[in-house]
């Protein structure tokens, strides 16, 4: 592609991934302020400053020119070729491996180690006893194969450690065919900028937060997420990362699941690789994947500029820590100066200290608003100045939210505040304070809706749904509502059909010895029995259904 159209596809892809990024998230306010000035020189600076970087990765046939990144995976990869390893051994051991050698079985032994996986454990025990018989102590059961396979050599005195020579092009394939590994997953190496903005998730994702961090490009809780555009400007840096499925450009921008920035300048032979940044928030229990993502763009590298594959690697905050530096202006967070991040630098059999030079990793970014240079935050002090202010934090914001406070007065309310001191009310759906909100039923509710909607049980004190509450008389005679279980405590009148404390009912007794509840005014219309006592419907013939007594002959004696 033609610079032009480069840049062009870039301005695309930057307007995708920016409407992709926003795709599930309601903290839209920083995207909506992205112009079309930023985009358009994000995308010349980032086409202009990684020129080298494209010209190395377009080499490979793994390079898709279309999304701007290799696609490493199970076509790049393979498992061990043991023929291979054979050929490449005899040919690393020719001047050793004569046939009136005394040491000529002894070195075929030894390299049945190395290409034939499947032996048995007796002739394991014997490949082992025929290297340590050439090399003692090469062998350790924790060694690398290669490192093991190296030893033999320094002590067959085959080894050449001149850079370029014979023995390292053949030794540097022989350990990657040792250690090739096919891998069911793709790996993006990327150069475009619409990667770089989109490295770390969006916050408030409502399929879940994943992946997010101080870089996500839709918060300005950090400084750091002007660093999004600093890489993307520079011209060592390009991103490792994996998605979540393949389903196009929106898992590449919203849905990453690892991700890690390497630095490398092209024929310099000294590679950067900072962080690893996953779904369990990176870094412990990423090693093993941070190695393989190492070894594959090693690989990849080695293999375009025709140099063979050997690097030492030590730890970014290390003694070699001065290699690599932050780019002048750089304003991202530069994770790979803290040892807690295990960061890499790695040095290629090549590598030249005097003509190298310092590494220099991100640059200065671009205010979102006007596309000036800046080296912190997402805008410049002038288009900051022009934004409007929080009423809850008094700060300048990209976009304000509105919400109700305390008093149910409209305020005007950044992201972080709305997060931190608001609640969305699923009935009214408008954002009040935290202290005028209630959780009733799984829903949150604020204290106005719960007033006109909800009516609360005033035995225990549940909130319901107006309607959904009965009507019952309390110990003090008053009516009141109450959910259908604390009902289930009150007494049904039989005269009136009403619920009562069952304080204020008596047990009417009727003709029969039938038993019934009557509240204390319709008791009224009953009789107590002289001799019983007992609340009573008068039987036929006068007499009293509990005692039998006749009512009103038992009331002439006792008046």
């Amino acid at each position: 592609m033609e610079m032009q159209e480069i840049i062009k596809q870039a301005e695309q892809d930057i307007r995708q991934a920016i409407k992709d990024y926003g795709a599930h998230t309601k903290q839209t306010e920083v995207l909506d302020d992205v112009s079309e000035r930023f985009i358009r020189r994000l995308a010349r600076d980032s086409a202009y400053a990684k020129q080298g970087l494209r010209e190395l990765f377009s080499r490979s046939p793994a390079w898709d020119e279309r999304i701007g990144a290799l696609v490493i995976n199970g076509t790049r990869t393979h498992d061990p070729d043991y023929d291979r390893i054979l050929g490449l051994g005899r040919d690393i051991l020719h001047d050793v491996l004569k046939p009136d050698d005394s040491r000529y079985y002894s070195i075929q032994r030894a390299l049945d180690f190395f290409c034939c996986p499947q032996q048995d454990e007796t002739d394991r025990e014997m490949s082992i006893d025929a290297i340590n018989s050439l090399a003692p102590k090469a062998y350790t059961p924790t060694k690398k194969p290669s490192r093991v396979f190296k030893a033999l050599c320094d002590a067959l005195g085959v080894t050449d450690g001149e850079a370029g020579s014979v023995f390292q092009r053949l030794f540097a394939q022989f350990a990657d065919e040792l250690a090739a590994k096919r891998i069911g997953f793709k790996l993006y190496v990327s150069l475009n900028p619409a990667h770089f903005l989109t490295m770390s998730n969006p916050k408030k994702d409502g399929r879940g937060e994943t992946l997010t961090s101080c870089h996500s490009f839709n918060s300005t809780e950090y400084k750091y997420n002007n660093g999004c555009s600093g890489y993307a400007r520079d011209a060592a840096s390009f991103i490792a990362f994996t998605v979540a499925d393949d389903g196009g450009s929106e898992a590449f921008n919203n849905r990453k699941t690892t991700r890690q920035v390497f630095a490398y300048r092209p024929g310099s032979g000294l590679l950067l690789q900072s962080r690893m940044y996953n779904t369990s928030g990176g870094t412990r229990g990423a090693q093993a994947d941070s190695r393989l993502y190492r070894d594959l763009v090693q690989r990849e590298i080695s293999m375009l500029e025709d140099v063979p594959n050997l690097w030492r690697t030590v730890p970014s905050t290390g003694e070699k820590s001065g290699w690599v530096g932050a780019g002048y202006g750089f304003g991202g967070y530069a994770d790979w100066t803290y040892a807690d991040f295990d960061g890499h630098i790695s040095f290629r059999s090549d590598f030249d200290e005097k003509r190298c030079g310092i590494l220099e990793v991100g640059t200065y970014g671009l205010c979102i608003r006007c596309g000036n240079e800046i080296s912190e935050r997402l805008y410049c002090d002038g288009c900051k100045e022009s934004q409007p202010i929080c009423d809850d934090c008094g700060e300048h914001c990209g976009g304000l939210n509105t919400a109700y406070d305390i008093r149910g007065d409209e305020v005007h309310v950044c992201s972080d505040c709305l997060d931190s001191n608001y609640r969305y009310c699923e009935v009214c759906n408008r954002y009040h304070d935290n202290g005028n909100m209630r959780h009733v039923g799984g829903r949150d509710i604020c204290s106005r809706c719960l007033s006109e909607h909800y009516e609360q049980c005033k035995g225990c004190g549940e909130w319901l749904r107006k309607g959904d509450t009965y009507g019952v008389y309390g110990r003090n005679g008053y009516s009141i509502q109450v959910c259908g279980h604390c009902r289930g405590g009150y007494i049904r009148c039989s005269s009136c059909d009403g619920y009562y404390h069952p304080d204020n009912t008596r047990l009417l007794i009727r003709a029969g010895g039938r038993h019934r509840h009557v509240c204390n005014d319709c008791a009224r219309d009953y009789v107590a029995c002289p001799s019983c006592s007992s609340l009573v419907e008068v039987c036929g013939d006068g007499a009293c259904p509990s005692c039998g007594e006749v009512i009103e002959e038992r009331m002439e004696e006792t008046a």
